[in-house]
């Protein structure tokens, strides 16, 4: 039996749907929320051997080439552990899931720091591999559903997750500013073990986040049917692909400036002394691009234009250029570009997507960045060694070409519906009603068929009024407790603000399924909030 009218909502006097929305409060729950993983993306990112380890992997007998093969054994390592590490995630724990990643990190750095060859560092590659594998996709999955659970919406996103590349942009630069000047006081291989305690204390501030609930409702699920789901969404066409296709190019350059943007300092005979600063500049870029890509500007057609252009330009001065001030420079102004375009094509990749599935499939659109990176590092490593780094140059050039074209016909239309995610697989047909049958009117009534037979009571108490933190908080927990393919279409409906047509195009289900799930939705927020007023009458 449909329990109320579309035009009813969740009040009992009409009007709209109630629409949960970030208030103050929201907000401050919401940022004490996140603290611990924002305290842990600083701590996990203090990595002070990063700006000397082209530098230390140069003493102990790599040269170019071997440099593009260490980077491809860490690429060919991600994929294999990614999608299984996501599909974990999803189902166990994304807290549990992220504090393995810490501690494949300790290993890393540890086996790292005792390396005396290029053979023990493979296997310090192989565990920074499993470092990435655990925790990409991961740790904006649990960002993306803390945000929507606490302010029911996703609207926060881009700022929030903008805030977290601050916090590891500035770990990274006091890492890349105390690395170099540790060297210079210690030794490259003491500056390994030096970060072995902030990777400590960024496990141990994960064990304090409260991991988010909304996937938890559909952990029962057959590992077979949530694998086969996950890489529907992946493989499935549409609008998500040329996202999908931005987030691997727009990954392949900015991992190959980190990886491969210190070579043009050896290539020039660069004093180690600059090391610091030169990475310091690159991971000042990715706070400064987190904070740039939540600016509404990205969507527009000519500001993302001139941006595609700026990186084609930059990647041309890389091939040409032989000064170190105007290299240094570029390769920043590139890492900021990349850094910035992936902030809202993020966003959009995550919306597309659902909570039972998101760590998954962000892990596999890894998976596929990754897969791309290991003949691409290959490639730059050989065509450096032969040619010289300037000639890579050229390599970088062409994806940021492809970057460009992707950019103009991605971004100025994120704001477009995006792409469908997992349809449903439990029929609407075996809900179960929401409100006993007595309390409607038979269909053959003569005048009001299928209506309540006695209209619910006019909830007076001001803690039930649209808007306050009291209703607000009845109808999360109520939209987090029902069913899975009924939270889709509230989630989608009211809380998202979508149109029907979309949303049943999105689930994949008739009109008709889409109107009865969001009753069914709408009316077991009703009977929550109705419990919660009649607690109160009892008072």
């Amino acid at each position: 039996m449909v329990e109320q009218r579309p035009s009813e909502g969740l009040g009992t006097g009409g009007g709209t749907a109630v629409r949960p929305r970030p208030d103050r409060t929201a907000r401050r729950v919401l940022r004490r929320r996140l603290a611990p993983l924002y305290a842990a993306a600083f701590l996990q990112n203090l990595a002070l051997w990063v700006p000397i380890e082209k530098l230390f992997m140069t003493d102990i007998g790599f040269d170019a080439a071997g440099v593009g093969v260490m980077a491809a054994v860490y690429s060919l390592v991600v994929p294999v552990f990614e999608v299984p590490s996501g599909l974990l995630a999803d189902r166990w724990s994304r807290r549990g899931v992220l504090v393995l990643a810490c501690l494949a990190a300790v290993v890393s750095v540890t086996i790292g720091g005792l390396s005396r060859n290029v053979a023990m560092y493979m296997v310090s590659a192989f565990f920074l591999g499993v470092f990435f594998a655990m925790q990409s996709g991961t740790f904006e999955s649990i960002v993306y559903d803390t945000v929507l659970e606490e302010t029911g919406s996703s609207d926060d996103f881009e700022r929030v997750i903008g805030r977290v590349r601050v916090m590891e942009s500035t770990a990274l630069v006091v890492g890349a500013l105390a690395g170099g000047a540790l060297a210079e006081l210690l030794s490259l291989r003491d500056t390994y073990f030096l970060t072995v305690p902030p990777l400590v204390g960024a496990a141990a501030a994960l064990c304090l986040v409260r991991e988010p609930r909304l996937h938890k409702a559909e952990e029962a699920e057959p590992v077979r049917r949530q694998i086969a789901a996950t890489y529907r969404v992946l493989l499935q066409r549409g609008r998500l692909r040329p996202v999908i296709a931005l987030t691997v190019t727009a990954a392949l350059l900015m991992q190959g400036m980190l990886e491969f943007g210190p070579l043009w300092l050896v290539a020039l005979a660069t004093p180690a002394l600059w090391y610091g600063p030169h990475w310091a500049g690159l991971t000042s870029a990715l706070g400064l691009g987190g904070l740039l890509g939540s600016h509404r500007w990205l969507k527009r057609r000519w500001p993302v234009a001139a941006l595609a252009a700026a990186m084609v330009g930059c990647c041309a001065v890389l091939a040409t250029s032989t000064t170190i001030a105007l290299v240094i420079t570029v390769q920043v102004l590139l890492t900021l570009a990349v850094v910035a375009v992936s902030i809202p094509v993020m966003h959009r990749l995550h919306d597309s997507v659902p909570s039972a599935v998101r760590a998954g499939v962000a892990s596999g659109v890894g998976t596929l960045t990754w897969l791309t990176f290991m003949p691409f590092a290959l490639v730059v490593g050989f065509v450096s060694n032969r040619g010289g780094v300037d000639e890579a140059g050229w390599l970088f050039m062409a994806i940021a070409v492809v970057s460009g074209i992707l950019m103009i016909v991605v971004l100025p239309a994120a704001a477009a519906p995006p792409a469908a995610p997992v349809p449903v697989t439990v029929p609407a047909e075996g809900a179960e009603p929401t409100f006993p049958a007595d309390r409607f009117l038979p269909e053959d009534h003569p005048e009001w068929p299928g209506h309540w037979a006695t209209p619910p009571a006019v909830w007076v108490s001001p803690d039930l009024e649209p808007g306050s933190a009291t209703a607000l908080a009845e109808v999360r927990t109520a939209i987090l407790e029902m069913p899975a393919e009924l939270r889709r279409v509230i989630v989608l409906r009211d809380v998202q603000g979508r149109p029907p047509a979309e949303v049943a195009g999105a689930l994949g289900i008739s009109a008709a399924d889409e109107q009865q799930r969001l009753h069914q939705a709408r009316g077991l927020v009703r009977a929550r909030l109705e419990r919660y007023a009649e607690g109160l009458e009892e008072r």
